[in-house]
C-alpha cells in the first residue's frame, strides 16, 4: 500500500524499450525478406547498419558497435558474423542469413550446436537441397539422372556437392557432379551433361553459378535439360521449379530467439538452430509443356 500510494507522487517510469539493433553484411533482397519476419517477430522496426559488401567499411562498424550499449545485437550474414566474433564479447548477439557458422569462428562443431562462443547463438540456414529433391522427384519422378556443377576451388561449393551427392544417394538418385572453376569450363561441362545421359540439373545458392545459369536457363526453355533453381539471386525464366530458402521465415525464427535473449536467457545456454524453411515456385507453364514432351510419352 505504501508503494502504491507513493508510486504516483514520484511518477512510475516505464521500462525503456530495448536497444537492439541489426548489422547487415549486404542489404540484398534476402537481407530485407530475413530483417521483414525479424520485425514481424519482435513487434517493432529496427535500426539498421550495412557494411555495402565492403571488408574495411564492416570492421569499422563492428568496432563502433562493440562500445555501444546494446541489449541484442542481430548479425546478418556469414561476413557479418566473421567480423563479429572476435571484436564483440559481451553484447548478445543473435545470427542469421548463415548458412554454417561453423567456420566463422563464432561456433566450433556441426555436431554439438551447443558449443559456441558464449555470447553468440542464433540460426544456421542451409540450403533446403533434401526440398529441392523431394520436390523435383515429386514432379519427375521417371527422371533419375541428375546434374551439378560445382568449384572445386571454394570449400562451400564442395560441400554442397558432397552433401547432395549424399542425399541424392539416399532418394536413389544418380547424380553426376562435374567441377569448373572457369566460366569456360563451366560452358564445356554444361554442353556435355545431355550426352552423359543427365536429365535434370540443379542450380546452387552460390556465386559461381551465376556464370552459367542464363546458357542452362536456356536449355530449360528448349526443354533439353529439366532445370531446377536452387539460387535465389538468379531469377530467369527456364527452370521449371525454383526452391530456395523462404528467408521471412528465417527472420521470425531468428526474431525467436531474439525474444528469448531479451526475456533475460543468456545466449551461451541457447544451441544454435538449424532451420532451412523451404520456399516453392513452379512454372506452370513450363512443366505443361515439359508434361507432353517428348510427344507420345
Amino acid at each position: 500500500m505504501l508503494l502504491l500510494a507513493v508510486c504516483p507522487a514520484a511518477g512510475c517510469q516505464a521500462r525503456p524499450q530495448e536497444t537492439v539493433k541489426v548489422f547487415c553484411w549486404s542489404l540484398t533482397p534476402q537481407a530485407k525478406a530475413v530483417i521483414s519476419g525479424l520485425e514481424r517477430g519482435l513487434g517493432r522496426s529496427l535500426p539498421v547498419v550495412e557494411a555495402g559488401g565492403d571488408y574495411d567499411r564492416g570492421e569499422l562498424l563492428v568496432r563502433e558497435l562493440a562500445h555501444e550499449k546494446l541489449q541484442l545485437l542481430v548479425v546478418l550474414g556469414t561476413q557479418a558474423l566473421m567480423l563479429t566474433a572476435p571484436r564483440i564479447k559481451k553484447t548478445p548477439v543473435v545470427f542469421a542469413l548463415v548458412a554454417d557458422p561453423y567456420h566463422t569462428g563464432a561456433a566450433y562443431n556441426k555436431a554439438h550446436p551447443e558449443d559456441h562462443q558464449a555470447n553468440i547463438t542464433g540460426v544456421a540456414s542451409p540450403p533446403p537441397l533434401e526440398e529441392a529433391l523431394r520436390q523435383g522427384r515429386k514432379l519427375f519422378p521417371a527422371k533419375r539422372r541428375w546434374g551439378l556443377l560445382y568449384n572445386p576451388g571454394e570449400g562451400s561449393s564442395l560441400e554442397l556437392q558432397q552433401h547432395m551427392a549424399a542425399l541424392a544417394q539416399q532418394s536413389g538418385l544418380e547424380l553426376t557432379a562435374r567441377p569448373a572453376a572457369t566460366e569456360s569450363e563451366a560452358m564445356a561441362q554444361l554442353t556435355a551433361l545431355p550426352s552423359q545421359g543427365v536429365e535434370v540439373v540443379y542450380i546452387p545458392p552460390e556465386q559461381f553459378s551465376r556464370q552459367y545459369a542464363a546458357s542452362l536457363l536456356q536449355l530449360g526453355k528448349e526443354r533439353r535439360l529439366v532445370v531446377i533453381n536452387g539460387n535465389p539471386r538468379i531469377d530467369g525464366k527456364g527452370a521449371v521449379l525454383t526452391v530456395t530458402l523462404d528467408y521471412d521465415a528465417v527472420g521470425e525464427e531468428a526474431a525467436r530467439l531474439a525474444q528469448r535473449l531479451l526475456a533475460g536467457e543468456k545466449p551461451a545456454k541457447i544451441p544454435i538452430v538449424t532451420a532451412s524453411p523451404a520456399q516453392v515456385q513452379v512454372d506452370e507453364a513450363l512443366l505443361s509443356q515439359w508434361a507432353g514432351y517428348p510427344p507420345g510419352r
